[in-house]
């Protein structure tokens, strides 16, 4: 990034239709303006950078840029005020809060951003842009949170900012290679082992169901099963690291003879992709002798789904196969009601978020309890997660909810909970 002369694609809050490039700023001006105003107002800012590989196609992929900050509205922590462009293939977004906004809140928009880039060049009309190519392979993606808390120059804030990108750049491409080939490692080498957390009926104790989670089985810096699937879906190897936790899931699940619900976590942007293999689950369920009918896919709630008309028609097919649907963690993510009401799950399971001190919080107690007579409306069974504590068990049984699992009912295990929870 040697060319600092920086030509805005300035997009207004106010403006109704996507700029043109040749309309665009050709000095950073805006940049400097927004950047200062939000320092003054808030003390902070974020500035993403995007770093594409040469392609031969800089021009489209300019206009492609200018289309993909529109469709991030609303689907950040932050705003993306602007785009810029500093050269080919190098562009910046400054990102601003609406509200109480911290480096956390960054790194969140940050991966969303990451991950709604790949979605949308894996989109058909941009797959003829990048010629073929996997999305994951043509851009990087990187960027700093500068808090101003000293009352520096805002010119300083800037130009550290630009420091902290440059030298970022780097970095932030061997951290990719690293995490990539730590992820290829361990889906080569078979190294994901399942555990098992109970679902208990909050009416007589008994187990209704296990939800298969996935461990790292040997030492790694993406241990955390979070980080895991998130920097495997920067790296474009979300489907088969999803479909090895699967496989080992069924299999372990056969071996240990659960004959219980099996709750098996799937991300939306999976099911939608074009190169979606359907029919692996089914074969291997069909090997294993273990009925669809005993399966519940997951479908996270931080998870972004654009077209509902076209997801609903895969769920159709997969309920038509004898499964059926679950929101995991509703309350925590962006899709919310509109994810509920839209795709009429079987169940739905609340966030920790929701479920956390609940006897103590009447607001959290007045949101549950409208779940809960909204969910038996549309026959939706509601599961609360995260429960830790016997206040908040005894609370929720009150208030109708279904079921429960967290720690102070069982943990995750290799060998799970069999037997009813006698502290009901």
């Amino acid at each position: 990034m040697d060319n600092l002369h920086l030509n805005p694609l300035y997009i207004a809050p106010d403006q109704r239709r996507v700029p043109r490039l040749e309309n665009s700023f050709s000095d950073c001006s805006y940049l400097f303006l927004k950047f200062k105003e939000n320092l003054k107002s808030s003390g902070h800012a974020g500035i993403v950078a995007l770093k594409f590989a040469e392609t031969g196609l800089h021009s489209r992929i300019a206009k492609a840029i200018a289309l993909f900050i529109r469709t991030m509205d609303r689907k950040l922590a932050g705003r993306i005020e602007g785009g810029y462009r500093a050269s080919e293939g190098e562009y910046f977004l400054l990102i601003v809060p609406d509200r109480d906004y911290g480096d956390r809140d960054f790194q969140n928009d940050l991966s969303t951003i990451r991950h709604e880039l790949c979605r949308y060049f894996s989109l058909p009309h941009m797959k003829r842009s990048i010629e073929g190519r996997r999305a994951e392979d043509i851009f990087t993606t990187y960027g700093v949170f500068l808090a101003n808390n000293g009352g520096e120059n805002a010119d300083n804030v800037l130009f550290r900012a630009f420091q902290q990108l440059f030298s970022g750049s780097a970095s932030a491409s061997a951290e990719q290679l690293r995490d990539r080939q730590e992820i290829e490692e361990i889906i080569a080498g078979d190294l994901i082992t399942p555990v098992f957390q109970p679902i208990f009926s909050l009416v007589d104790g008994t187990v209704h169901g296990y939800e298969a989670l996935s461990r790292v089985g040997r030492p790694s810096h993406l241990a955390d099963p979070e980080v895991l699937f998130a920097r495997s879906a920067e790296c474009g190897l979300a489907f088969p690291l999803e479909m090895l936790c699967r496989k080992n899931a069924l299999i372990q699940s056969k071996e240990l003879n659960i004959t219980q619900r099996l709750f098996l976590n799937v991300c939306p942007s999976i099911l939608q992709a074009d190169d979606h293999e359907r029919g692996v689950t089914a074969a291997l369920l069909e090997k294993l002798g273990i009925e669809r009918s005993n399966i519940t896919f997951e479908l996270t709630e931080r998870t972004l789904i654009d077209d509902y008309a076209l997801f609903n028609r895969v769920l159709s097919y997969y309920r038509e196969q004898g499964y059926s649907i679950a929101i995991d963690d509703l309350g925590s993510g962006y899709a919310g009601l509109k994810m509920l009401a839209q795709l009429e799950p079987e169940y739905v399971k609340l966030a920790r978020f929701l479920v956390a001190d609940v006897d103590t919080t009447h607001t959290k107690q007045a949101l549950i309890e409208a779940l809960v007579t909204f969910c038996g409306k549309i026959g939706a069974q509601v599961i609360a997660e995260g429960i830790e504590r016997q206040e908040e068990l005894n609370i929720l049984k009150e208030m109708g909810v279904s079921f429960g699992q967290g720690y102070l009912l069982a943990r995750p295990a290799h060998v799970p909970a069999t037997n009813a929870y006698s502290g009901m």
